[in-house]
């Protein structure tokens, strides 16, 4: 469609100027609609005014900047247009809930916005929650079952493992589901586990999360797996990880389920971990 592209064009127009003044008025005649209907259409469709929207990407590039090289804090809130360092550090601290020094950390979570993108579905610019952290080798105990799909179309055959044939997989783990539990994708094979500790030693084999370098995205509370897991991965694919400066190193992933009593399920939360290179 015509109509996607020209925003998508005039996206792109403020991406590549984030670090200088943005025109919106170029933006509009990229898009090829008046300033207030690229301003009303934007906010309307992405849930966030334009104003807020190019601030959170300034200083989503702004935390990439001060984790990944040794620029003074004043120099990168020069160039993302912020008056003075405290304005910048005020700005910094409300978006990712540290200062831009402790941003230096990598062991740190930041609170990114990808590039928004338009197609039929809107992606991006939504709040990703995430971290990158160092593990040594997990060991864990689990059972496996070999998936016929890529990593990206697993979760219907997922679904099916922990649910329908939850007797046949789950409960052989551990019977009680409140819990902290693993699934792991490793290159078509996909495992249901928990921690040594916590599995049916007789029921089950041991299986490792390998030592390395995890990017964390971590949903909202209260959701469904079977919605939560899908569209997080989502984002991080066609989103994160284009605009993060890493790659995946290797297809595998894993998902840790935080799983509580049906009377303290407003509690439950997901999070995927993928390996990650620089």
């Amino acid at each position: 469609m015509d109509i996607l592209k020209q925003f998508n064009d005039a996206v792109k127009y403020m991406e590549t100027n984030l670090c200088d003044e943005i025109d919106v008025d170029r933006a509009a005649q990229i898009a090829c609609v008046t300033k207030v209907s690229f301003i009303r259409f934007f906010s309307y469709i992405c849930g966030m005014t334009l104003t807020t929207y190019i601030r959170c990407r300034r200083l989503t590039l702004a935390a990439y900047e001060l984790r990944n090289s040794d620029i003074k804090v004043i120099d990168v809130a020069m160039k993302y247009g912020f008056r003075n360092i405290d304005t910048f550090t005020r700005a910094f601290t409300k978006q990712h809930g540290i200062t831009p020094t402790q941003a230096r950390n990598p062991y740190q979570s930041l609170r990114i916005y990808p590039p928004v993108s338009f197609h039929i579905m809107i992606k991006g610019a939504k709040e990703m929650n995430f971290k990158i952290i160092e593990t040594e080798k997990i060991k864990l105990r689990g059972v496996s079952k070999q998936f016929s799909c890529t990593a990206e179309n697993r979760f219907e055959q997922e679904h099916i493992m922990w649910g329908i044939e939850q007797d046949d997989y789950m409960m052989r783990v551990n019977k009680k589901i409140p819990g902290t539990w693993y699934g792991i994708w490793d290159r078509g094979t996909y495992w249901i586990a928990k921690a040594e500790e916590d599995a049916c030693i007789a029921d089950t084999e041991t299986v490792y999360i390998p030592e390395g370098t995890y990017a964390v995205f971590t949903t909202n509370h209260g959701g469904f797996a079977g919605d939560e897991l899908p569209k997080l991965r989502e984002l991080i694919f066609d989103s994160w990880l284009p605009d993060s400066g890493y790659t995946q190193a290797y297809d595998y992933e894993v998902e840790v389920y935080h799983l509580f009593t049906k009377e303290e399920k407003w509690k439950r939360y997901y999070e995927i971990w993928i390996p990650v290179k620089a």
